[in-house]
């Protein structure tokens, strides 16, 4: 029993000497990680942080092309069938501001004659409005073909689209 007794009175004197070194070892080894830990989601956190400011940038950048596409004209032309042998050529503006000196053409020699010619360049054409030209084709028309349109914004700046047509 003597020597159960000594036993633990050396056991509570290592732990008495060692015993502040061992926790203080062990905190150091947790402050460690921790720091290791903490320097990790430092910098996942700059990573989520540039992501952010990346689509943040984007967002910006797509809400001011939407603001300038809101403030362009497009014009388009259609080939379109009336009735048997007539034809028209509808000029439209489908975009959300004013075209001015409007004109639309057939892209090289198709065989289809524009009868109207009359009402081209159109002075300005509004957003959603549109005007008709009289065709004449005749049996050595082209089936497919472009058609061209020309316009200019409200600054003067020129804007011309080509677009394929056929015989539908």
């Amino acid at each position: 029993m003597e020597v159960l007794i000594n036993a633990l009175q050396e056991l509570v004197q290592f732990i008495k000497d060692w015993g502040a070194l061992v926790i203080a070892a062990i905190s150091l080894l947790i402050a460690i990680i921790s720091l290791f830990k903490s320097s990790k989601a430092q910098r996942l956190q700059n990573k989520v942080n540039e992501l952010e400011l990346k689509i943040k940038e984007n967002e910006l950048e797509r809400i001011g092309k939407e603001k300038e596409e809101a403030c362009l004209a497009c014009v388009e032309a259609r080939f379109i069938t009336v009735g048997k042998g007539k034809h028209r050529l509808k000029v439209w503006n489908s975009g959300n501001a004013t075209a001015y000196n409007v004109s639309a053409r057939f892209d090289g020699d198709v065989g289809i004659i524009i009868m109207d010619r009359e009402k081209q360049p159109f002075e300005e054409l509004e957003s959603r409005k549109s005007y008709e030209l009289i065709l004449v084709t005749y049996a050595g028309s082209a089936s497919k073909f472009r058609i061209i349109t020309e316009w200019n914004d409200a600054d003067g700046n020129p804007h011309t689209k080509t677009q394929m047509s056929d015989f539908s």
